[in-house]
């Protein structure tokens, strides 16, 4: 009966007047609202799924150090089933000379050069083999330095002394490959260069740093984590989300920042629909007292109003839903939006939506709404019979 009496006084049904205006305006805020959210978070989800990806494939899934037995704990890594490939690596602050003595400040990666292409997606433009030792240079750095394909550099480890005099070895190479990771700065943070090499530059160092490790597809990578850690206590393990910390969860925060911002829209949305509310009780102020006379209830008014709130909340929240997934599935099928890939690492706007973020968009927008409809409908039950029967329109 409630909901049969919400549907006649939708909008305030004929002769409604203001009501009807400002009701289609809660409904077309309401749309808008939920759309800008959903397309929002799918937009940051997008981009954040590309820069995981990016980022596992240049440092791998797992990162072990602090390991006793290097060997050992390779051997077992690689036992287990979810793991794809394992590389091993040392890592050193050095000096990278190029062409007029161009110097710049880099983090030097040796390891086995051979499987840089097969364990690191890496991106690389060109790979030319050469008798001379190679080092592999990230786009920004080659570009800072005004370097090429084939152009020789010299390394060297400022910390380890190489000589009596104190000085540090210096070894040429040639730019055997640029890589180009578009994200963050890891083109000008890191060069790789074959393990032999550093061997011969990093004096100090007596065996592997860390162990990049590299997971097959839906693997559990916690349960890979904890694996290695009941067989190896002493080592530090870390996940490709624990290696940029602070970069995830400044995404984190920017999602709930741009929730909180949009959910704006849903508040004045919220209020155009407490005012319709309002009016509509007020239009319909002795068709309620003769309700009220007949023997319907003040809890039977209350969830008249409410009902009437909740379906007009309901139909702006749930075209905006669907115009929003709509956009959100034509954009990644046809890509309408173009981005300059030089810039973004991709040709069109990303966008991933998952149902945890529906969810939460409904429970924002539906919690706002039923919020508002209880306010209404608590005014309208103020009226009193006698009040509402002779009251004049």
């Amino acid at each position: 009966f409630p909901l049969k009496i919400a549907k006649r006084f939708m909008l305030g049904g004929k002769g409604s007047g203001p009501s009807r205006l400002t009701g289609w305006i809660s409904i077309i805020g309401l749309t808008v609202g939920s759309m800008a959210m959903i397309i929002s978070i799918s937009i940051l989800n997008g981009f954040e799924s590309r820069v995981i990806n990016k980022i596992i494939g240049f440092e791998g899934d797992i990162r072990v150090t602090n390991a006793s037995d290097w060997k050992e704990l390779e051997s077992f890594t690689l036992s287990l089933k979810n793991v794809k490939n394992t590389i091993s690596f040392q890592e050193r602050k050095g000096l990278l000379i190029g062409r007029n003595d161009a110097q710049t400040m880099i983090e030097l990666k040796s390891l086995n050069i051979d499987k840089i292409s097969e364990f690191y997606d890496l991106n690389i433009k060109e790979l030319k083999s050469s008798n001379l030792p190679q080092v592999f240079l990230g786009e920004m750095t080659a570009r800072r330095l005004n370097l090429n394909m084939g152009d020789a550099v010299r390394l060297l480890s400022p910390i380890d002394n190489g000589s009596a005099w104190g000085l540090p070895i210096q070894v040429q190479c040639i730019v055997s490959g640029i890589f180009n990771i578009q994200v963050l700065d890891l083109d000008d943070k890191v060069a790789f260069i074959p393990k032999n090499i550093g061997q011969r530059l990093f004096l100090r160092k007596d065996g592997p740093d860390g162990l990049d490790i590299r997971l097959h597809e839906s693997s559990d990578i916690q349960m890979v984590v904890n694996k290695i850690k009941s067989n190896f206590p002493q080592a530090t393990i870390k996940k490709w989300s624990d290696l940029h910390k602070e970069l995830f969860s400044a995404m984190r925060f920017e999602r709930i920042g741009a929730l909180f911002v949009l959910s704006l829209i849903i508040v004045v949305a919220c209020f155009n629909l407490i005012t319709t509310l309002i009016l509509v009780a007020a239009q319909k102020i002795r068709q309620i007292g003769i309700l009220q006379v007949m023997g319907c209830s003040k809890k039977s008014i209350k969830s008249i109003i409410m009902n009437q709130g909740i379906m007009i909340g309901s139909i702006g929240i749930f075209t905006g839903l669907f115009i929003g997934v709509l956009f959100i599935k034509i954009q990644n099928y046809f890509g309408l939006i173009p981005l300059p890939e030089d810039i973004y690492f991709i040709s069109f706007l990303p966008m991933d939506l998952y149902f945890h973020d529906i969810f939460t968009i409904l429970s924002i927008s539906f919690g706002m709404v039923i919020l508002s409809v209880i306010i209404a409908a608590k005014r309208a039950t103020m009226i009193s019979t006698l009040e509402a029967v002779y009251l004049e329109k």
